[in-house]
């Protein structure tokens, strides 16, 4: 199952949400967020609290608009290949994120260009 996870810095009040499957995952995947602009952050920098079901930003549904797939919302099962995961967001080249459940990069978060995403027959993430 997918939720959202309310991540931040220890030093810092701002809230990212971050969907994920586990509290763990959810910090690894803010922490590689903020790498960038603060590189000598650490693990133990970051706090995470489980806020509820997969959240679908405004951000996300305009870049669902734009790519022609306007019903997507974070959490959707799908198949990219063979493969199966969840969409768990956008990034700044208008492709989706999806963790992926099974095969090869099962527990990883890949950028997938939406012509290779399926959706599943009107499945949802379980919450």
């Amino acid at each position: 199952m997918m939720f959202a996870f309310a991540c931040k810095l220890t030093w810092s009040e701002h809230e990212t949400t971050v969907n994920a499957l586990s509290a763990g995952q959810a910090k690894y995947q803010f922490l590689l967020d903020v790498r960038d602009p603060y590189p000598d952050t650490e693990y133990t920098d970051i706090r995470c609290r489980k806020i509820g079901p997969p959240h679908t930003s405004e951000s996300f549904l305009r870049n669902a608009r734009y790519r022609g797939m306007p019903d997507v919302r974070c959490g959707d099962r799908v198949r990219v290949g063979e493969h199966e995961g969840l969409i768990a967001g956008h990034n700044g080249s208008a492709n989706f994120d999806v963790l992926f459940t099974s095969g090869p990069w099962t527990g990883k978060t890949l950028n997938v260009h939406p012509g290779e995403v399926r959706l599943q027959s009107g499945d949802k993430c379980d919450v």
